[in-house]
């Protein structure tokens, strides 16, 4: 590796540690926000209103992701691409071609949702009260996709700022103040549909303003001789996520669905307060996934694949690092967290957690193979991956879920999950011969093992909670650091990102103290 390969490779580490913190706050910030919405809608309504809500999020999911196009994850990769080769007319050009075909296909979606609600609600669920839901919900489908494009826009142009404090913020805050606003008005159950469509149109708003003011670049149509070759292109690899998004939105929703029609709303409510709790161990993806992909696309459209293998492993390896402790919290702890967050009433659910916590686990820690295959535009073969796996995953609900009620739906779930992770990185080492897991990793994973027993053990000796949460939480903390140090698990890249860390904090503290002394 030459001096500017190891510049650049220093660089895009920079640039992802920088970004992260941006995340990390809003992340941390938009969980709180999203549990209390959840938790306004838990305490206020009882879990079969709960179970509603998630059925109807789930109807105007299918649909968002077929009336969508996979426009938006087609955006998300051609863009940087096309900044890497220094070809910006043609972001412009794709930019405007995507916007009014999404409106009218949302405006579409819209009209089926309307249309079928009744069926759907007395003949697939037979819930009377779905209906009216559905149709509220339907109206955020044209504002969702049109959101999601200039969401695309602001990641390919690492506005993360940005992007962060609209989507992560700003949608959860109108959202959660709309709904205790109309809770209060009496609005009764229409009020989470009527949140949630308020707060998706004002994220749309204001995310057409900051485009338009810090990417003017995209407004103007300039002609390009090759506009149909660009425009196959950019069908070609969106057409395969209509499918992929549909495909994981089954697989992420398959276990509401199955669980509604054949257990019970009740059931669907406990399950559903499950999942977003096990979901925040995917909170360390969250840090680095705003910008991988935008980041690896832009260095492969520059040729430059040592950078972006190097990263890949680099990423992998704080993925291990990030996810393990959070993965211990709630695997430990998981009916201390739905008690906090749900009430007693909820702990149905605790070996649900503990269940679906490894999957999403596996998934986290593997995140990076599936944006090396988008990367490399291999939209059509994430496809099959995933279609190939919900059909599994259904098959499994089906069998399980009579035995096991909501447990039977989180164990499909999780052995899904688990092996299309497996899979992806498979792939990407076969198609590009990226392996991301280097033997750093490996090391911290055998540290985070160790680590998790010694807590488990201790843990289960002690019957008071907060002596249990205190002692529990001082040992895995001492003994995750300690064989982190022993093993080595640190190389000279963490050492060149935490000397920056250190660096930034320094100026920041140095910057504060300055400007009280001049005040």
């Amino acid at each position: 590796m030459n001096n500017h390969e190891s510049t650049e490779i220093n660089r895009s580490l920079k640039i992802l540690v920088n970004t992260s913190f941006i995340v990390l706050v809003t992340t941390i910030i938009s969980k709180i926000l999203s549990y209390l919405y959840r938790i306004v809608i838990a305490r206020h309504f009882n879990s079969e209103i709960y179970g509603i809500y998630s059925i109807s999020l789930m109807v105007i999911g299918w649909v968002t992701v077929l009336a969508g196009f996979g426009l938006a994850g087609g955006l998300t990769r051609y863009l940087p691409y096309y900044r890497g080769k220094s070809q910006e007319f043609n972001s412009a050009y794709i930019f405007h071609k995507a916007r009014p075909l999404l409106l009218i296909s949302g405006i579409i979606g819209l009209l089926v949702v309307c249309g079928l609600s009744g069926f759907i609600s007395t003949k697939i669920f037979d819930i009377a009260n779905l209906k009216t839901s559905l149709i509220v919900f339907s109206f955020a489908i044209p504002f969702t996709l049109l959101a999601g494009v200039y969401f695309s826009i602001l990641k390919s142009y690492e506005e993360i700022g940005w992007l962060s404090f609209i989507s992560n913020i700003l949608q959860n805050v109108v959202k959660l103040g709309v709904l205790v606003i109309l809770i209060y008005a009496g609005f009764a159950t229409q009020s989470i549909a009527i949140s949630y469509l308020i707060g998706v149109s004002v994220a749309f708003i204001l995310s057409y303003i900051v485009v338009k003011k810090r990417i003017p670049l995209l407004f103007v149509k300039t002609p390009i001789k090759d506009s149909k070759i660009i425009m196959n292109q950019l069908m070609s690899y969106s057409w395969p996520l209509i499918f992929f998004g549909l495909v994981a939105s089954l697989l992420s929703w398959t276990d509401t669905f199955m669980i509604g029609v054949l257990r019970s709303t009740s059931e669907v409510g406990f399950y559903n307060a499950a999942v977003p709790i096990a979901l925040l161990i995917t909170i360390s993806t969250d840090l680095f996934r705003q910008m991988f992909l935008t980041l690896i696309t832009k260095e492969y459209g520059r040729g430059k694949m040592t950078t972006v293998k190097i990263v890949s492993q680099q990423v992998t390896k704080w993925l291990f690092i990030t996810s393990i402790p959070l993965f211990v919290a709630l695997f430990v702890f998981p009916g201390e967290a739905i008690n906090l967050f749900f009430g007693s009433e909820y702990l149905p659910a605790v070996a649900t957690v503990r269940i679906l916590s490894i999957g999403f686990f596996v998934t986290a820690i593997l995140d990076v193979s599936q944006e090396i295959l988008s990367m490399k535009g291999m939209s059509r073969l994430i496809l099959v991956d995933t279609l190939i796996l919900a059909a599994i995953d259904a098959l499994m609900n089906y069998l399980l879920i009579p035995i096991y009620g909501i447990n039977g739906a989180a164990i499909s779930t999780t052995l899904s999950l688990v092996a299309l992770s497996i899979l992806f990185t498979y792939q990407v080492w076969n198609k590009t011969s990226i392996w991301i897991i280097k033997k750093e990793s490996l090391m911290v994973a055998i540290s985070g093992f160790i680590s998790f027993t010694l807590t488990l053990l201790i843990s289960r000796q002690i019957s008071l909670i907060s002596q249990r949460l205190f002692i529990g939480g001082l040992v895995f903390i001492s003994t995750y650091v300690c064989f982190l140090y022993l093993t080595k698990s640190l190389d000279s890249n963490d050492a060149m990102i935490i000397k920056a860390i250190k660096s930034k904090i320094k100026r920041l503290t140095q910057n504060k103290l300055n400007a009280i002394k001049i005040n």
